[in-house]
């Protein structure tokens, strides 16, 4: 669907002004919607999974580890296939406001892509780098919306995602190294043409949903405070769009509609998508370990 034939259907959880300003900036901060019930219970779900991850050694299908993991102190960058870890994920997923909030973006047809849980440590100097998602996980049109929920409190100190306003309407940059490999990060020669100072960063209390659009540019700097910070991730897109290569990070709900109806008929957008590895043959660890080996 276009933005103009998503915003003509009525709004379930944002405000038109919301919606309006995703679609200008490419990205959304919206308070105060996400409850703090289910802010807890993801809270306490997150909690077990890092108390489990000290019986682990190296990365495996449920954990990305980071280089300072031990047992007395967990290091996991990123809890991977997140719906398919815990049934309150995928109830999250799909019986929350969250899909709601992914129709007032993409559509009243919401189809679920993938989802992880990543985790920004202090001092760890863990820098993401800036990057688009699409080039990734590219699609027939760019209506995948990534929905982050804050389950703390958010702020500068904890390097939070910064985006940069109406980046999603420029274009799309070729994540790779000149001798071809993937790098999960736009080069340094191709930064030199944008205006990386204007980036917003999206913080906020607890609760809050952060919005940001498939083609938009978003990174992150270090954690500098003396927590560490939790943005589980979940990706929607239209029922009408459709995955022309394999994903990195497959779940068992991938592809599932979780409002509205499936597509009869696939809405293509013209704009080219650079093409990335095939991710089912040479598989795919995560947008840290491609950003440090880089």
């Amino acid at each position: 669907m276009t933005p103009e034939e998503i915003l003509s259907h009525p709004a379930r959880v944002l405000s038109e002004a919301q919606r309006e300003t995703y679609f200008q900036m490419g990205f959304l901060v919206a308070e105060g919607l996400i409850t703090t019930d289910w802010v807890k219970r993801l809270n306490q779900a997150s909690t077990r999974f890092l108390d489990a991850s000290r019986t682990v050694a190296n990365s495996d299908e449920v954990y990305d580890i980071g280089p300072n993991h031990s047992p007395e102190s967990p290091h996991v960058r990123r809890l991977r296939a997140l719906v398919d870890r815990a049934p309150i994920f995928w109830e999250f997923a799909c019986a929350s406001l969250l899909p709601d909030i992914a129709a007032d973006l993409v559509g009243p047809d919401v189809k679920f892509h993938s989802s992880k849980l990543n985790y920004k440590w202090p001092g760890g100097n863990e820098v993401v780098k800036w990057h688009q998602d699409i080039p990734a996980w590219p699609h027939t049109n760019y209506s995948p919306v990534t929905l982050g929920v804050h389950l703390d409190a958010v702020t500068a100190e904890l390097g939070p995602l910064v985006c940069v306003p109406k980046s999603h309407d420029g274009p799309l940059f070729v994540h790779r190294s000149e001798d071809g490999n993937w790098t999960g990060s736009i080069s340094e020669k191709d930064l030199s043409t944008l205006d990386l100072s204007s980036g917003i960063e999206a913080n906020g209390p607890a609760g809050t949903v952060v919005a940001i659009n498939c083609r938009t540019i978003h990174g992150s700097a270090s954690n500098t405070s003396d927590q560490v910070r939790a943005l589980p991730l979940y990706v929607y897109s239209s029922a009408d769009a459709f995955a022309w290569m394999p994903p990195p990070s497959p779940t068992t709900r991938t592809g599932e509609i979780v409002r509205g109806n499936s597509a009869r008929v696939t809405h293509v957008d013209p704009r080219r998508c650079p093409v990335p590895p095939d991710w089912s043959k040479i598989g795919y660890g995560s947008i840290f370990t491609a950003q440090q080996q880089q």
